[in-house]
């Protein structure tokens, strides 16, 4: 599978949902509204995230949780479980009961976890889909004592010292890490893999010169650029951030070059239907939200909404294209 196998899978998923997605929801959305005030929820719901509090994926759930707790009329709580690529998290989910009280605001880490683990507690294509909520490129970024000042720079110096320069992630089978993975592949140089627990000890030692290479989260690595304690070079994604819009993107310089996180929601198996379309309406509700897409931005996230059914295809195509990537890269933990 290639880059272009994870863009058309993006585009079949989202032209499942998409089509009939926020701007029609209308008069549909008060009547799920009315019968989630009645039926679903009567109890605190919990919402996982597979990564530590004060990170890219705490915030967006932690800004998720608060507009949808008034909106469904009990209080949304946000539960940390990191850990192996949120495949910690997504384990948890696997094993709650099927009654719509535990979500996850997970993201493509927990398709990766399945390929380069020996074992996972869950299996990724059982989880009921929600929907998509968006997605979260990553940025490329450099110590500013490097000689590149931009992509083509920093591929004409790894090309002449293959295997000289190291570079940082925050882990192991980290979305971000498959993105230096498929630069490496597309642009025909090789590095040497620094992987790290998080993007703050990865950028900490990139600004102290321990490693002059970074794949990370854009906004942290947005203000460090700011004060000038790193050089950002380009996003992921194949369009600029509208958090960052003077910043290239690797496509740019590498034609077709995709690689970003999607972002969903996602209930434990065999929840029932009706529960997930009303997790879906209120989810859609919320992110219809201009303050939140705001929020979501300036965490660097782009905001798209779908159907469960177009999730659940976007799953399929992730799965396959991840796949790939890891085997191709010969990406293993045990």
């Amino acid at each position: 599978m290639s880059i272009e196998d994870i863009k058309l899978g993006r585009r079949r998923a989202l032209a499942l949902g998409i089509a009939g997605g926020i701007a029609g929801m209308g008069g549909s959305l008060a009547v799920s509204r009315g019968a989630f005030a009645q039926a679903y929820p009567s109890r605190p719901i919990k919402l996982l995230v597979g990564y530590p509090p004060g990170g890219g994926a705490d915030i967006l759930a932690r800004i998720f949780a608060n507009k949808l707790s008034p909106l469904v009329g009990q209080p949304v709580v946000v539960e940390n479980r990191p850990g192996a690529g949120s495949t910690i998290a997504a384990a948890a989910l696997a094993s709650a009961p099927p009654d719509g009280y535990t979500l996850f605001l997970a993201e493509s880490g927990i398709l990766v976890g399945t390929t380069i683990y020996d074992k996972v507690a869950y299996d990724p294509l059982t989880l009921a889909p929600i929907g998509i909520m968006g997605n979260l490129p990553y940025s490329l970024v450099v110590n500013p004592s490097f000689p590149a000042q931009n992509v083509r720079e920093l591929i004409d110096v790894l090309k002449a010292s293959p295997d000289k320069y190291s570079y940082a992630t925050p882990g192991v089978g980290n979305i971000a890490h498959l993105s230096a993975e498929m630069f490496q592949k597309d642009a025909g140089v090789r590095m040497v893999h620094v992987p790290y627990k998080g993007g703050t000890p990865a950028l900490a030692d990139l600004v102290s010169g321990q490693v002059p290479i970074c794949f990370v989260s854009l906004p942290p690595a947005l203000a460090l650029a700011k004060g000038g304690k790193l050089r950002l070079l380009a996003v992921t994604s194949a369009k600029r951030s509208p958090v960052a819009p003077d910043v290239p993107t690797i496509a740019e310089t590498l034609p077709g070059f995709n690689s970003v996180a999607s972002i969903f929601l996602l209930a434990p198996p065999g929840t029932p239907a009706p529960i997930v379309d009303r997790a879906n309406a209120a989810m859609r509700e919320v992110m219809a939200m201009k303050d939140v897409q705001a929020d979501f931005v300036a965490q660097g996230a782009t905001v798209e909404t779908s159907t469960p059914q177009a999730l659940a295809t976007l799953f399929k195509d992730e799965l396959a294209s991840w796949g790939s990537i890891v085997k191709s890269a010969n990406v293993r933990m045990e």
